[in-house]
């Protein structure tokens, strides 16, 4: 017997809102909310350029990814998208709503390690997803190395300075025109020219202040690209261990298959958050169906 539950969760709080599931095909879900959420997975044209700061260009994005995926587990997904800003993905996690079907699947024969782990060869590895956090915090180690040379480059270019240098000295020679002295142009001296200066700060080329503050900011960067590579390497492994066990072991109870998918949910989106949603892109180019 299959049991499956459509609830409505909020791309906000992540939470469950209200369920009311039954044996059979399907469930309906009802939801106490203030204000009618707008399901992401099944939203208009129309209903999602309404959002604040979403708009008509990012709407129609928004519906080719969900075609494309056919459909969206968070609103975290959307980061891929390139024009759509923090304020519109702020404003879609408080709008927007995730229909979610929860099946039971029957326990596989895996007799293997690589029986199990051959069913998410889809999905990318740990190192793809730490390479794919890095390129979207901006936190690789040839982003630090490009800052740096660019700094040394700075120091060994020269200063310039350029001025025009006007100089108009005149004789003593005057002729007295109806009681006004006045100048001849032959008592004039003109002399113009142009000066062009070039200097180098040879402490510069040994450390500028500019090295300096690249390489304490770079320290900086290590530390961050440190702490994320920690967190997302957590939220990977977190995330398969709960993989293997709804495949190994899946529950027969309700609520039990609602916790998993959820718990599923939130590991994926926290991933697309810090891989700009690159990791469910990874994901969605497989083949391979999803193990809950």
């Amino acid at each position: 017997m299959t049991s499956s539950i459509l609830l409505l969760w909020s791309a906000l709080s992540g939470g469950l809102l209200a369920v009311e599931g039954v044996e059979g095909e399907g469930a309906v879900a009802s939801v106490g909310a203030e204000a009618p959420l707008v399901p992401l997975n099944s939203a208009t044209l129309s209903e999602l350029a309404g959002i604040p700061g979403v708009g008509e260009e990012n709407a129609k994005a928004i519906l080719a990814l969900r075609a494309e995926r056919g459909r969206l587990g968070s609103v975290e997904e959307l980061r891929i998208l390139p024009f759509l800003s923090e304020e519109g993905l702020d404003n879609l996690r408080r709008s927007t709503s995730i229909d979610l079907a929860v099946r039971a699947g029957a326990k596989g024969e895996y007799k293997t390690v690589e029986d199990v782990m051959g069913f998410f060869a889809h999905e990318p590895t740990v190192q793809e997803v730490q390479a794919m956090t890095m390129a979207y915090t901006h936190t690789n180690r040839e982003q630090v190395e490009r800052w740096l040379n660019a700094s040394r480059a700075a120091a060994a270019l020269p200063q310039l300075q350029a001025r025009y240098e006007y100089y108009n000295r005149y004789g003593e020679d005057f002729d007295v025109l109806g009681g006004v002295a006045a100048l001849t142009q032959q008592d004039s001296q003109l002399q113009d020219k142009v000066v062009v200066e070039v200097r180098w700060q040879l402490n510069d080329l040994v450390m500028s202040t500019e090295q300096i503050r690249v390489i304490s900011e770079a320290q900086d960067i290590v530390k961050l690209r440190d702490k994320v590579l920690g967190e997302v390497t957590r939220l990977y492994f977190d995330r398969r261990r709960l993989q293997i066990d709804s495949l190994l072991n899946p529950p027969n109870d309700l609520r039990a298959q609602i916790d998993d998918e959820l718990r599923l949910m939130e590991f994926t989106a926290q991933l697309d958050a810090l891989t700009g949603g690159a990791f469910s892109a990874a994901v969605a180019s497989g083949l391979s169906p999803q193990p809950l």
